[in-house]
Protein backbone atom coordinates (compact mmCIF):
# COMPACT_ATOMS: atom_id res chain seq x y z
CA UNK A 1 0.00 0.00 0.00
CA UNK A 2 1.52 3.32 -0.80
CA UNK A 3 0.07 6.48 1.13
CA UNK A 4 0.98 9.86 2.50
CA UNK A 5 3.99 10.10 5.27
CA UNK A 6 2.54 10.40 8.65
CA UNK A 7 4.66 11.67 12.06
CA UNK A 8 4.32 8.26 13.30
CA UNK A 9 5.81 7.06 10.61
CA UNK A 10 9.27 8.73 11.61
CA UNK A 11 11.18 5.39 13.10
CA UNK A 12 10.34 3.10 10.28
CA UNK A 13 11.44 6.19 7.81
CA UNK A 14 14.69 6.78 9.34
CA UNK A 15 15.52 2.47 9.60
CA UNK A 16 14.48 2.32 5.50
CA UNK A 17 17.03 5.47 4.76
CA UNK A 18 20.02 4.30 7.42
CA UNK A 19 19.35 0.72 5.28
CA UNK A 20 19.20 2.54 1.85
CA UNK A 21 21.95 4.65 1.90
CA UNK A 22 24.40 1.48 3.73
CA UNK A 23 23.99 -0.26 0.71
CA UNK A 24 26.23 -0.15 -2.41
CA UNK A 25 26.82 2.28 -4.60
CA UNK A 26 26.23 4.43 -1.08
CA UNK A 27 27.92 2.99 1.54
CA UNK A 28 27.25 5.63 3.35
CA UNK A 29 27.24 5.43 7.77
CA UNK A 30 24.44 7.19 8.92
CA UNK A 31 23.00 5.89 12.53
CA UNK A 32 19.16 6.27 12.77
CA UNK A 33 19.61 8.41 14.92
CA UNK A 34 21.15 10.73 12.28
CA UNK A 35 18.80 9.25 9.99
CA UNK A 36 15.84 10.11 11.99
CA UNK A 37 16.80 14.08 12.57
CA UNK A 38 17.23 14.26 8.64
CA UNK A 39 14.03 12.82 8.05
CA UNK A 40 11.93 15.10 10.69
CA UNK A 41 13.96 18.00 8.84
CA UNK A 42 12.61 17.40 5.66
CA UNK A 43 9.28 16.69 6.59
CA UNK A 44 8.91 19.77 9.48
CA UNK A 45 8.03 22.24 6.72
CA UNK A 46 4.24 23.29 6.07
CA UNK A 47 5.49 22.33 2.28
CA UNK A 48 6.75 19.23 3.01
CA UNK A 49 4.82 16.22 1.55
CA UNK A 50 5.86 12.49 2.02
CA UNK A 51 5.13 9.25 0.98
CA UNK A 52 5.84 5.34 1.93
CA UNK A 53 4.85 1.83 0.60
CA UNK A 54 3.79 -0.07 3.37
CA UNK A 55 3.32 -4.19 3.63
CA UNK A 56 2.08 -5.54 6.06
CA UNK A 57 2.81 -3.05 8.80
CA UNK A 58 5.83 -2.17 7.71
CA UNK A 59 7.50 0.96 5.38
CA UNK A 60 9.60 -0.22 2.89
CA UNK A 61 9.95 2.54 0.73
CA UNK A 62 10.21 6.65 1.83
CA UNK A 63 9.62 9.71 -0.58
CA UNK A 64 10.45 12.69 1.14
CA UNK A 65 10.08 16.07 -0.46
CA UNK A 66 8.27 19.69 -0.48
CA UNK A 67 5.22 21.16 -2.61
CA UNK A 68 7.36 24.70 -3.75
CA UNK A 69 6.22 27.84 -5.76
CA UNK A 70 8.06 28.61 -9.14
CA UNK A 71 7.36 30.74 -11.84
CA UNK A 72 4.37 28.46 -13.89
CA UNK A 73 3.48 26.92 -11.28
CA UNK A 74 4.08 24.52 -7.89
CA UNK A 75 6.42 21.98 -8.12
CA UNK A 76 7.44 19.29 -6.26
CA UNK A 77 11.55 18.93 -5.27
CA UNK A 78 11.76 15.08 -4.47
CA UNK A 79 14.78 15.88 -1.11
CA UNK A 80 15.00 12.17 -0.48
CA UNK A 81 13.80 8.51 -1.96
CA UNK A 82 15.05 5.11 -0.76
CA UNK A 83 13.66 1.58 -0.92
CA UNK A 84 15.20 -1.23 1.20
CA UNK A 85 17.70 -2.08 -0.42
CA UNK A 86 16.66 -5.98 -1.06
CA UNK A 87 13.55 -4.35 -3.00
CA UNK A 88 15.63 -3.00 -5.21
CA UNK A 89 14.20 -3.79 -9.00
CA UNK A 90 11.35 -5.27 -7.36
CA UNK A 91 9.00 -2.71 -8.89
CA UNK A 92 8.33 -0.43 -5.46
CA UNK A 93 10.03 2.49 -6.31
CA UNK A 94 8.34 3.13 -10.00
CA UNK A 95 4.86 2.27 -8.13
CA UNK A 96 6.01 4.88 -5.15
CA UNK A 97 6.81 7.46 -7.82
CA UNK A 98 4.05 6.97 -9.85
CA UNK A 99 1.58 6.99 -7.60
CA UNK A 100 3.10 10.94 -5.91
CA UNK A 101 3.04 12.12 -9.35
CA UNK A 102 -0.43 11.28 -9.85
CA UNK A 103 -1.44 12.71 -5.98
CA UNK A 104 0.48 15.44 -6.76
CA UNK A 105 -1.47 16.19 -10.27
CA UNK A 106 -4.39 16.28 -8.02
CA UNK A 107 -2.68 18.56 -6.00
CA UNK A 108 -1.80 21.23 -9.29
CA UNK A 109 1.56 20.10 -9.12
CA UNK A 110 3.48 20.61 -12.88
CA UNK A 111 6.65 18.84 -12.17
CA UNK A 112 8.77 17.22 -9.84
CA UNK A 113 12.48 18.02 -9.88
CA UNK A 114 15.28 15.97 -7.88
CA UNK A 115 19.19 15.86 -7.88
CA UNK A 116 21.13 12.88 -7.69
CA UNK A 117 24.52 11.45 -8.35
CA UNK A 118 25.26 10.86 -12.27
CA UNK A 119 26.55 7.48 -13.00
CA UNK A 120 24.76 6.08 -10.42
CA UNK A 121 22.06 3.22 -10.68
CA UNK A 122 19.41 5.90 -9.33
CA UNK A 123 20.26 8.01 -12.71
CA UNK A 124 18.79 5.44 -14.48
CA UNK A 125 15.63 4.54 -12.16
CA UNK A 126 14.96 8.24 -12.49
CA UNK A 127 15.47 8.55 -16.21
CA UNK A 128 13.54 5.09 -16.29
CA UNK A 129 10.83 6.61 -14.84
CA UNK A 130 10.50 10.33 -17.08
CA UNK A 131 12.78 12.68 -15.32
CA UNK A 132 15.59 14.09 -17.98
CA UNK A 133 18.97 15.52 -16.95
CA UNK A 134 19.19 19.46 -17.52
CA UNK A 135 22.19 20.57 -19.18
CA UNK A 136 21.93 24.18 -18.35
CA UNK A 137 22.14 23.44 -14.58
CA UNK A 138 25.14 22.73 -12.54
CA UNK A 139 24.86 21.77 -9.09
CA UNK A 140 27.00 23.59 -7.07
CA UNK A 141 28.64 22.83 -3.16
CA UNK A 142 30.83 24.71 -0.55
CA UNK A 143 32.84 22.93 2.35
CA UNK A 144 32.20 25.88 4.69
CA UNK A 145 35.19 26.54 7.09
CA UNK A 146 37.51 29.06 8.99
CA UNK A 147 38.84 30.60 6.04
Amino acid sequence: MIRRYREDDLESAAAVFTAAFAAPPWNEEWSVGLSRKRISELMSSPQSIGYVYEDKGCIQAILCGRKLTYLHGPEYVIDEFCVMPELHRSGIGTAVIGYAKDELIKEGVIAMALMTAKGYPSEKFYIKNGFEGNEGMIFMYRVLDNK
